[in-house]
């Protein structure tokens, strides 16, 4: 699964949001209102097949901050070091999951608005998501916030071969907003990751580190507000072979909320 098949299939969690493929596409220019801007800028995440140098201990870390005055879009790009997750570690699950994938390479014509090689459940809840995956080690965000929506993703070859999965929340507090991904490779996954950040014009970043409590990295990068007073704040770490990722969308009342919500999320690892 890779370029713009993968890109396609990534839309399908919520188009909105999410953008993934194995080759970076070309942009498209998109009109947001309010919060929905702040989100969809901050998270049109693409992973692609990257050329950086892995490191050892895994990590993310910054590639590059693109764009400037007078250019349309600006974002950052960064390359992650994650080990894959053997899924003989995960549950029988996965093997249900793999005969659905076949079905759909199996069933899905040349004229078809579908593209197979992913399947996608938006009814369970994140316990419940969690449990489906059955690995150990993965992290659940430990916090009593409300859950605006829950979804998972898993993608497969035309073989059944699962290679990425994804489990993607929204939780909100008030008008500040909050996505949490939990993002795994299997042995079955080609490629490198690197995650892009796509956002309007006039946008800058900061980066900066938190330690964790259990010695890991947090690598955060903070956006200045858009147009319409929104903020972001993005949390990336690896843990257990696992890449986390949360992103904070507020306005400038609510800044120090948000940083103490991203604190509570990076004091869990």
């Amino acid at each position: 699964m890779r370029g713009e098949d993968l890109l396609n299939k990534m839309e399908l969690v919520d188009p909105s949001y999410i953008e993934a493929a194995d080759a970076a596409p070309v942009a498209r220019k998109k009109i947001w209102t309010g919060w929905r801007a702040a989100v969809a800028a901050c998270l049109c995440l693409i992973l692609l097949a990257g050329t950086a140098m892995a490191v050892s201990g895994g990590r993310t870390w910054l590639v590059e901050v693109f764009g400037g005055f007078g250019s349309d879009e600006t974002g950052y790009e960064l390359s992650v070091d994650m080990d894959i997750i053997p899924t003989s570690r995960m549950s029988d699950n996965l093997q249900g999951v793999s005969k659905e994938i076949v079905r759909q390479f199996e069933t899905t014509t040349l004229f078809s608005s579908w593209i197979p090689g992913h399947w996608m459940e938006k009814d369970l809840s994140v316990d419940e998501a969690w449990e489906f995956i059955g690995l150990e080690s993965l992290q659940k965000p430990d916090w009593d916030l409300e859950v605006w929506y829950n979804t998972l993703n898993i993608y497969g070859d035309s073989s059944g071969r699962i290679e990425h999965i994804l489990i993607d929340t929204g939780y909100q507090e008030g008008d500040i907003r909050l996505q949490a991904w939990a993002q795994i490779k299997t042995e079955n996954y080609e490629g490198e990751q690197h995650l892009r950040s796509i956002t309007e014009s006039g946008i800058r970043f900061e980066e900066t580190f938190l330690a964790t409590p259990g010695g890991n990295s947090c690598q955060v990068i903070s956006s200045s507000a858009n147009e319409r007073g929104w903020l972001g704040l993005t949390g990336y770490l690896v843990e257990n072979r696992v890449l986390y990722q949360l992103h904070i969308s507020f306005q400038e009342p609510d800044a120090a909320r948000a940083e103490e919500l991203l604190h509570q999320w990076a004091d869990q690892f």
